[in-house]
């Protein structure tokens, strides 16, 4: 999913070939992802991206050609109008238009205030200090609303979109199950293939291990399998593998990129989780028509489809994980 990010860097200010390579350059670092992070995330999003060519095309100072800048802006998962304004203003440069473009309309300044009236002195720097107070208070109130969205504690599925999970004990349904009775859970691969433990979808009448989220970055999560017997671990996509069909199995919690999850809303109460190494979904595989227990979550090129969507119901009356774990 596309987003516009006015924190990202922006190629507006670029008024030569090198200046612009550089703001994408800057993009990139921005997004945090590798190149071959970048081109995985391309390839999911129907757009190529070698990790080699962008690589090189950002040591250079020359244009790089339009569809790479569209790909990586894109795989830096910013928005259809962010990317035209991209394109845009490299068509600009190229056409030898960069000194003739308009800088982007500063910030409007109010008019100062008029001075007071004799007899009466105002304290300096109140006025702008009581002003500060206010815009840090509404700064604040906006970040809570953001990150924890408008829970309120009682366990509704259904809460506001977009509030964010808090870090708790939840069954992860997948959507494409219309009555609700199935979750992920532990299972083991249908072809016999290993007797090893990974994630299935299985009734969620008893469901094992514990699921437990932990928000590790903004929309970042850890999820934590608390097992009966063999403790407490974190779900991650096999060996870091990039493409689709790669199952998800518990592992000890390291904090490595293919083990944390990006968990976006779509719907009211509805999310996706997306590996974080990988910019892929975890869907079911066999897709919605799998609908038996035993069918094993895997990454999957993203496609909307309700086996990709997941709702995340809260679980009460289960003992917190020990500090650390």
């Amino acid at each position: 999913m596309t987003r516009r990010d006015d924190s990202a860097p922006r190629p507006d200010t670029a008024t030569t070939a090198a200046e612009y390579v550089a703001a994408l350059r800057e993009l990139r670092e921005w997004s945090a992802l590798t190149y071959r992070q970048l081109a995985a995330k391309a390839e999911a999003s129907g757009h190529v991206l070698p990790a080699s060519t962008v690589a090189a095309a950002l040591g250079r100072s020359t244009l790089p050609r339009a569809d790479l800048v569209e790909a990586l802006v894109f795989a830096c998962g910013l928005d259809t109008d962010t990317a035209a304004r991209w394109l845009t203003i490299r068509e600009d440069l190229a056409a030898g238009r960069g000194s003739e473009r308009p800088a982007p309309e500063p910030a409007e300044v109010p008019d100062a205030a008029p001075a007071p009236p004799p007899g009466r002195r105002r304290r300096p720097g109140t006025m702008a200090i009581a002003i500060g107070m206010a815009c840090l208070l509404i700064a604040i109130g906006v970040i809570l609303a953001v990150r924890y969205g408008t829970d309120d504690g009682d366990g509704d599925d259904s809460a506001a979109f977009p509030s964010r999970p808090r870090d708790g004990f939840y069954l992860i349904k997948p959507t494409h199950i219309a009555d609700g009775s199935l979750c992920l859970g532990e299972g083991r691969e249908r072809n016999l293939r290993t007797d090893r433990p990974i994630a299935v979808q299985r009734s969620c009448e008893g469901v094992v291990p514990d699921t437990y989220l932990v928000a590790v970055a903004p929309d970042v999560y850890l999820i934590k399998w608390r097992h009966p017997v063999e403790g407490v671990g974190c779900l991650r996509v096999d060996e870091a593998i990039l493409v689709p069909g790669a199952l998800l199995s518990p592992g000890d919690c390291t904090g490595a990129a293919n083990e944390r999850f990006l968990i976006e809303p779509v719907d009211p109460g509805v999310f996706r989780l997306r590996p974080v190494h990988s910019g892929l979904c975890i869907g079911i595989l066999g897709g919605p028509a799998e609908v038996t227990p035993k069918a094993e979550a895997a990454q999957a090129i993203c496609s909307g489809a309700a086996d990709q969507r997941f709702r995340l119901q809260t679980v009460k009356g289960k003992k917190p994980l020990p500090a650390g774990q």
